[in-house]
């Protein structure tokens, strides 16, 4: 039934070019939507919104062109690929024994001449430490304010970590910048969880912010959007 989109647009005398003004989408996905091509469309949260909003836009039921839509994604039978901690862990490793397999025949002999070389100075600085005296000893009076004074200045400072919790209700994709440095992304399926450390802030770009519950250091952040609303949240939250 997609077809009725085009069927639609012509009888009311729009361009494709009208309508992709109209509904902010880009006009090579409406086009994928009329001729029924779902592959070169995006991600199944957007591509639902934009046959949604596309429907609705000519007059006609959004039920209708989803079900088709939803035919095709069964028809593909294809597990989505996720993207977790773990599957970040394992790409790790495989380019790791992908590396060492291409490693020259002499590297581990390099690596053990290596690995010597590192024992002998280890060694070489233990007995050059036995042959310096010990300073003298001191009344334990004179170390017992300096022992004070450095364990209060280890109390003002303390290392606060940010924890960051995440817990999907429907299917979600999302980026999280972790201290400005490490980038991650996610797609993941309801019921599904991961929980995050930084010492300083995350980014968070949420591609379906109706389908995802957050708290950050064990504090709910609330509802953050629709379904398919695509939300960008820095934490903690600038309070000027």
């Amino acid at each position: 039934m997609y077809e009725e989109l085009k069927k639609k647009r012509v009888e009311l005398g729009k361009s494709i070019d009208e309508i992709s003004a109209q509904t902010r989408i880009k006009k090579s996905y409406l086009q994928a939507i009329e001729e029924g091509r779902f592959d070169d469309l995006p991600l199944e949260v957007y591509t639902r919104s934009y046959i949604k909003i596309y429907a609705e836009a000519v007059g006609i039921d959004p039920e209708v062109i989803l079900k088709d839509y939803e035919e095709h994604l069964r028809a593909k039978k294809q597990t989505p690929q996720r993207i977790e901690p773990v599957t970040v862990e394992q790409t790790s490793e495989r380019k790791r024994l992908s590396f060492l397999k291409n490693l020259p025949s002499w590297s581990p002999l390099a690596g053990i001449i290596f690995v010597v070389t590192i024992l002998i100075i280890f060694l070489f600085s233990i007995r050059k430490e036995e042959k310096i005296p010990p300073p003298p000893t001191q009344p334990a009076v004179l170390e017992t304010a300096p022992i004070e004074e450095k364990t209060e200045q280890k109390l003002e400072n303390p290392l606060q970590e940010q924890k960051l919790q995440i817990e999907a209700t429907d299917k979600v994709w999302m980026r999280i910048i972790i201290d400005d440095k490490e980038k991650r992304e996610f797609l993941l399926d309801p019921g599904q969880k991961i929980e995050l450390i930084a010492t300083k802030s995350f980014k968070l770009h949420i591609g379906n912010a109706g389908g995802v519950k957050i708290s950050f250091n064990s504090k709910e952040l609330g509802k953050l959007g629709e379904t398919g609303q695509v939300v960008y949240l820095d934490l903690p939250q600038d309070k000027n």
